[in-house]
């Protein structure tokens, strides 16, 4: 009994010893990867660039928007207390590599406001110099006068950190793209909801479309949207509708809004092809229209605001509109009134 007593014992020390030996032995090295190393990045940057929107009131006003926000993230005190100098490139192939159809936001049309110092113009290099204590660098843009951007275009800004000395890491969060688009307040995504009405007088068989319509409101004054249908090809100004089963739209029609800004009332409504000025597409010229005051089409069709309806933008940033499509080739008798709509254009989000 002794004896098992002793054997049971020797195999409880014997446990033990395993058990501590293979904690031990579960004590595994971690790599330090970047641990211990200034990493060096753009907020919101990325490899290929990140993107990030902003968008400027369509107004004569200066707007300032921060672009760049360079940081170090340093492993110490040791690290943070040490001269840095980081060179950043204004990085045209990024735009272009965001967007094809961005444009390079001209020179002339902002100020830069920062501490670093540029070397060569459009395509040059900044370099910012992190002081001891300093983690952060900002660069800020100023557009003195959004007007003169084109509200139907994009604008575009790149950087990418190129170098950083003192032992440095550049992250892969290192280069980065602003877009800048002019926009007012009615400038977003709207659906033309399928509960709306719409008659034409000259054909029963055209009837409504059957389906919600993506309209896009894009900016084109201080208070004037162009509305591009974006469920109509490739997207353009123009209404679609069916005739019989199959989809069609009417060419030459599309419609330009203009908006109070004090009260959110439609005070303007007007074809887009009888304004001379603006982009042909597949729906139609514009520079075969009339221009003011009537704005009609090549075909004669007109767009006219029905002041019956409450033609108001909502709370809720929805757009209530009711209008007729006005056409004398087609209805000589006045008003010449073809069609007839009654919609809301429910908000969906910024463009």
């Amino acid at each position: 009994m002794k004896y098992l007593n002793l054997t049971k014992s020797l195999a409880f020390i014997a446990c033990v010893s395993l058990a501590f030996t293979a904690c031990d032995k579960a004590k595994v090295s971690t790599p330090m990867g970047d641990a211990g190393q200034t990493l060096v990045k753009l907020l919101g940057g990325g490899t290929p660039a990140g993107l990030e929107k902003k968008p400027v009131d369509f107004v004569a006003t200066p707007t300032k928007l921060l672009v760049v926000e360079l940081r170090r993230d340093v492993p110490n005190e040791t690290e943070l207390n040490k001269t840095m100098i980081v060179t950043v490139k204004d990085d045209l192939a990024a735009v272009t590599a965001a967007n094809p159809a961005y444009i390079q936001l001209p020179p002339s049309w902002f100020t830069v406001q920062t501490d670093a110092v540029k070397v060569g113009g459009q395509g040059g290099t900044w370099t910012f110099t992190f002081k001891p204590g300093e983690y952060s660098k900002e660069l800020y843009v100023t557009i003195p006068d959004a007007t003169l951007l084109n509200p139907s275009s994009l604008y575009g800004i790149g950087f990418t950190i190129l170098t950083a000395d003192a032992a440095g890491k550049i992250s892969t969060q290192k280069s980065k793209v602003i877009e800048i688009g002019a926009k007012n307040d009615w400038d977003g995504i709207y659906s033309n909801l399928v509960t709306g009405t719409f008659l034409d007088v000259t054909n029963a068989a055209f009837l409504h479309y059957g389906s919600d319509q993506e309209y896009a409101l894009v900016t084109a004054g201080a208070s004037t949207c162009v509305v591009s249908n974006n469920d109509l090809n490739t997207g353009y100004p123009g209404y679609l509708f069916l005739n019989g089963a199959a989809g069609t739209y009417f060419g030459s029609y599309g419609l330009v809004i203009t908006f109070n800004p004090a009260t959110g009332a439609i005070s303007d409504l007007h074809n887009y092809y009888g304004h001379p000025g603006f982009a042909a597409t597949g729906g139609g010229d514009p520079n075969t229209g009339t221009g003011a005051p009537l704005y009609a089409a090549s075909n004669t069709r007109r767009a006219v605001l029905d002041p019956s309806g409450v033609n108001a933008v909502q709370g809720n940033k929805d757009i209530l509109i009711k209008h007729w499509l006005v056409q004398p080739s087609v209805i000589p008798a006045a008003p010449s009134i073809r069609c007839y709509f009654d919609e809301r254009w429910k908000y969906v989000s910024a463009r």
